[in-house]
């Protein structure tokens, strides 16, 4: 995969963030970046390693939300607790049960997973609904959820797959 970043600022004013362009395999599409909300617990930087795309295709065109991964991952990692009964965790969604299990899209040789987009959408749900308020963040509920929810969503709507890339 060949990926090309081309900078446009951020309003950090209003901490809002702005489109940026990607090339990819020579198909420009542009959508939200979101790793500058992903700090690294170890040197500080913005996402310094892991970026995973939520990435879609229409009519030879790629349109992508650019995140960071292990940031995502702690949300869902919320639901991986000792003691969860195996009936509560067959209950999770795929999606939550692939992070853990490190399979299907979280599969260490996977590039680019085909996900089932009302699944992200039950886990972007779940995530938000949680009643354990240390896994409670802003950041989640005012730009990944909002985000990532729009971008499933205008996807079904046209027919699309949906795909990550990690």
């Amino acid at each position: 995969m060949r990926l090309l970043r081309h900078f446009v600022p951020r309003d950090d004013q209003n901490n809002n963030t702005m489109p940026e362009t990607y090339q990819y395999q020579g198909n420009p599409f542009t959508r939200e970046d979101l790793t500058h909300l992903c700090l690294c617990p170890c040197c500080g930087e913005p996402d310094c390693g892991e970026e995973y795309m939520l990435l879609t295709e229409s009519e030879g065109k790629q349109e992508a939300v650019l995140f960071g991964g292990g940031t995502f991952r702690g949300y869902l990692n919320y639901w991986f607790y000792e003691g969860i009964t195996p009936v509560e965790y067959s209950k999770l969604p795929e999606f939550v049960r692939q992070n853990n299990e490190c399979t299907g899209w979280q599969d260490i040789s996977a590039q680019c997973t085909e996900i089932n987009a009302d699944d992200f959408l039950l886990t972007l749900e779940s995530i938000k609904n949680c009643s354990r308020k240390e896994y409670l963040y802003d950041d989640f509920e005012n730009y990944y959820y909002p985000i990532f929810k729009k971008f499933a969503e205008e996807a079904m709507r046209k027919g699309q797959k949906l795909y990550i890339s990690i």
